[in-house]
C-alpha cells in the first residue's frame, strides 16, 4: 500500500514538474506558429504556418536584434573563454598568498543584481563613452559570463596533476607549450562548459543592454519585452523571437547534458 502510494505521490510530482516546465514552451511554440484562432477558445489554434517569421523578418530592428544578440554572444564567450583559461591556469594550479582573496572577488558579479551593476556602471559609461556602444554591451556581459566560466575552467585545471606539469618541463616544453599541450586538451570539458554558460548568459540578458545599450543596440531579449506590452502588444512576434532564444539554449544544454560527464569535467582523466 505504502509503495503504490509513493508511486502516485512521484506521478503526481513528475506530471507537475512536467506541466511546469513544458506547458510555457509550448505556449511559446504554438503562439509562434499560429495563424488563426478559433473563436470559441484560446488553446487550439485553427491554422498552423510560417506568417509570423515572414512578419518578424521584414522588420528592420528584428534582424538587427538577431545580429547584435548572437555576434555579441559569441564575441563575450570568445574573449571570456581567453580570460577564463588564462586566469583559471594560475588560480588552479599555482599556490599563493592572496589566491582565496582573488577568488571572492572573482565571485562578486554572482552577489550583485543586474539592475545594480547596470545603475553603477550607467554614469561610468556616459563618461567614458560606452554608453549605447556596441563593445560598452559586450564588456557589461563578460562581467556576468567570466564568474560563470571561471568557476568551470578552475574546477578542471584543479583536477589535473601538477606532475604532469613538471614532466613537460622536465621534457623541454616552455610554459606556453605545456598549456597547449597539456592543459588544453584535459581543460576541454570545463571550457566548453564555460562557454556554454558564457553564450547562454549573454544571449539571453535583458538588463544592462536595456540600461546600457538600448535605443541604439537592442538584442532579442530587449525586443521581446517590447512586444510583450512596453510599447506594443504582440504575442506572436514574441514568441517567434523567444523561439531564436530558446532554441541555442536547449541544444548547447543538451549537448552538455551528453557529453559533459562527471569524469569528464574532471580534467579529462576519468
Amino acid at each position: 500500500m505504502k509503495s503504490l502510494r509513493k508511486q502516485f505521490v512521484d506521478l503526481i510530482v513528475t506530471l507537475l514538474v512536467f506541466i511546469y516546465v513544458i506547458a510555457p514552451v509550448a505556449m511559446i511554440i504554438m503562439y509562434a506558429f499560429a495563424e488563426k484562432w478559433y473563436a470559441w477558445h484560446w488553446w487550439a489554434p485553427q491554422k498552423l504556418g510560417f506568417k509570423w517569421f515572414k512578419d518578424s523578418m521584414l522588420l528592420q530592428e528584428i534582424p538587427r536584434a538577431l545580429f547584435y544578440s548572437y555576434t555579441i554572444a559569441l564575441v563575450v564567450t570568445s574573449v571570456t573563454l581567453i580570460i577564463a583559461f588564462c586566469s583559471g591556469y594560475v588560480l588552479g594550479t599555482k599556490r599563493f598568498r592572496g589566491r582565496s582573496l582573488i577568488d571572492q572577488i572573482a565571485n562578486l558579479p554572482f552577489a550583485f543584481p543586474a539592475i545594480v551593476l547596470g545603475i553603477a556602471l550607467l554614469p561610468i559609461y556616459s563618461r567614458i563613452g560606452l554608453l549605447r556602444n556596441y563593445w560598452g554591451v559586450v564588456l557589461v556581459h563578460m562581467v556576468g559570463a567570466i564568474p560563470y566560466t571561471l568557476r568551470a575552467v578552475i574546477g578542471s585545471f584543479r583536477s589535473i596533476p601538477p606532475e604532469l606539469e613538471e614532466a613537460a618541463r622536465n621534457l623541454g616544453a616552455n610554459k606556453l607549450k605545456t598549456l597547449y599541450k597539456i592543459y588544453l586538451p584535459l581543460t576541454w570539458p570545463g571550457l566548453v562548459a564555460g562557454a556554454i554558460f558564457a553564450f547562454t548568459w549573454s544571449l539571453n540578458e535583458f538588463v544592462l543592454t536595456l540600461l546600457l545599450g538600448f535605443p541604439t543596440i537592442f538584442t532579442l531579449p530587449v525586443n521581446i519585452s517590447q512586444y510583450m506590452g512596453e510599447y506594443f502588444l504582440s504575442p506572436q512576434r514574441a514568441a517567434v523571437l523567444g523561439l531564436f532564444l530558446l532554441i541555442p539554449t536547449v541544444a548547447l544544454l543538451l549537448v552538455a547534458e551528453k557529453y559533459l560527464t562527471p569524469e569528464s569535467m574532471g580534467g579529462g582523466l576519468g
